[in-house]
């Protein structure tokens, strides 16, 4: 079966507002999701993102440069990404939909290993 991933999209300060008992929740429905998809046989895996990385571009000349990233100005970051199976993209995105972080921002989902424009 296809996999597909969600990735996790958020504003940098989306989860600010929380107070620590409630952002263990938060943390605790996205977990009780994913063993939701893992009991149906559908989890693959994921994971968080750290904030920070490198953004490699080849300059002209065969060098490679890197720089800091993501960028500060990105209106939306990946905090994180989940892997799941799933028969299309229509069951994909429904499967998503009832993902928690919806609360939050968006995910996008994308098929996995598929380099053309169809799902």
């Amino acid at each position: 079966m296809p996999h597909y991933i969600g990735f996790i999209r958020a504003t940098k300060d989306s989860h600010d507002h929380l107070g620590p008992d409630e952002a263990q929740r938060v943390l605790e429905n996205y977990v009780a999701w994913a063993d939701e998809r893992t009991k149906e046989g559908r989890f693959v895996g994921g994971g968080g993102l750290s904030r920070s990385g490198r953004v490699l571009r080849a300059s002209g000349g065969g060098e490679i440069g890197a720089t800091d990233g993501p960028h500060t100005e990105a209106t939306e970051i990946v905090g994180g990404y989940q892997v799941i199976e799933a028969a299309d993209l229509d069951q994909a995105e429904k499967i998503f939909a009832t993902h928690p972080h919806l609360e939050f921002g968006p995910i996008e989902v994308r098929k996995v290993g598929d380099r053309g424009c169809e799902d």
